[in-house]
């Protein structure tokens, strides 16, 4: 059962990255000609960062929504950003192959643009996922294994319960019952 889950969380890690590719994809077909500028232009920085930005807050936000909403436990969003990576760099290999036939009305320029926008896209993509990793706390109904074996008792080790039998700072602090007067 175990090996099902994680299978299963593979493929939607790998739909998640085509997801985002496509997003990527279809924002450059329709906003292209008019938010990637060539690299000689003015306006080439400033537009590369509002992008860079933009795309740096949505990795916050799909990364922040696959750790705390579709995968809580630790590793799930760094595992998403390499998934994502290694689906969008294959199928933009394909796309930058065949530029022209994808993006017919893109500069020479606008191409290079894309290509240093993706670039720069994917980097994050690796890098932005593992620190929101690293950020996120563990939930606290999770019970952290380190210190659950930390509270053990020597009596636990030996088969006894150890939640059922108190340990010795418990004991020394309870006082005896008193006895009742007649």
């Amino acid at each position: 059962m175990r090996r099902v889950a994680i299978v299963r969380k593979t493929f939607i890690m790998i739909g998640l990255g085509a997801a985002v590719w496509c997003g990527v994809t279809l924002f450059s077909l329709i906003f292209g000609n008019w938010v990637l500028t060539e690299p000689g232009d003015s306006h080439f920085g400033p537009s590369l960062f509002l992008l860079i930005l933009v795309m740096l807050l949505v990795i916050i936000g799909l990364a922040l929504v696959v750790r705390l909403r579709l995968f809580p436990e630790r590793g799930s969003a760094t595992r998403f950003g390499y998934a994502a990576a290694a689906v969008g760099l294959l199928l933009d290999s394909f796309i930058l192959w065949r530029r022209e036939a994808v993006f017919p009305s893109f500069t020479e320029g606008q191409h290079h643009t894309f290509s240093i926008l993706i670039t720069l896209g994917y980097a994050l993509m690796l890098l932005i996922p593992a620190a929101v990793d690293r950020f996120v706390k563990e939930r606290a109904d999770e019970p952290d294994r380190e210190s659950d074996d930390s509270k053990l008792t020597p009596q636990s080790a030996h088969g006894t319960d150890a939640a059922l039998q108190p340990d010795a700072h418990t004991q020394a602090d309870e006082h005896p019952p008193e006895k009742e007067l007649p």
